[in-house]
């Protein structure tokens, strides 16, 4: 007679995150980062749009976090993935306080998530989009922290001033709280596709 698993008992039995799980939340942590970069790149061609791609980004990448959630049910994964991320977006050349708030985001989203043996879908929904509010916060910070002068940031980054002075105002006038609020709605719905992708293939999981 076989017994029906759950997510929680999938994740006491998998107690304990060991070498294979590092191994995954790496490569799907580098391919969570490789999707937003690509929105980046399609985004930053227009200033106006630039805070605009944690959005559309979260859309896709809810996909591949809530298959990592559901992969290693385990505590800590999620606040790995976010350390690896971050080190690779501080690899690739983002200022620092992006990778930063990558790193505080995976550390949130995985306390949000919780005990792996009570997830329920909505915390997990919850934890990507705080994941991708952090991460949006993360890089807009400087924005906050050093006004006008970020503009010259972005031109020694080899930007125009004009380009760099875009941003700067797109956050610090009402179109900030805008992209703020779309963030957490792209976050929110980002991860709620991701579950409905993948909710047949862990129905098994009775999640």
């Amino acid at each position: 007679m076989t017994s029906k698993a759950t997510i929680g008992s999938a994740a006491k039995e998998r107690n304990g995150l060991n070498p294979k799980d590092f191994v995954f939340i790496a490569v799907f942590g580098i391919l969570l980062f490789l999707v937003f970069m690509v929105f980046s790149i399609i985004f930053s061609a227009n200033a106006n749009l630039c805070w605009f791609t944690h959005t559309v980004g979260a859309l896709f990448a809810g996909t591949v976090f809530m298959y990592l959630a559901y992969r290693v049910p385990k505590r800590g994964a999620i606040a790995i993935m976010g350390i690896i991320v971050g080190a690779v977006g501080l690899l690739m050349g983002m200022f620092w306080s992006g990778p930063v708030g990558i790193v505080v985001g995976g550390i949130v989203a995985d306390l949000i998530a919780g005990d792996p043996q009570k997830r329920t879908k909505t915390k997990l929904i919850c934890a990507f989009a705080a994941f991708t509010f952090c991460f949006w916060l993360g890089q807009i910070s400087l924005i906050l922290m050093m006004g006008e002068a970020y503009a010259e940031m972005c031109v020694q980054a080899g930007m125009t001033l004009e380009y760099g002075q875009t941003l700067v105002n797109s956050i610090l006038s009402p179109m900030g709280v805008v992209t703020g609020a779309a963030t957490i709605a792209g976050g929110l719905v980002g991860g709620f596709i991701g579950t409905k992708v993948f909710s047949k293939h862990f129905a098994k999981l009775g999640m």
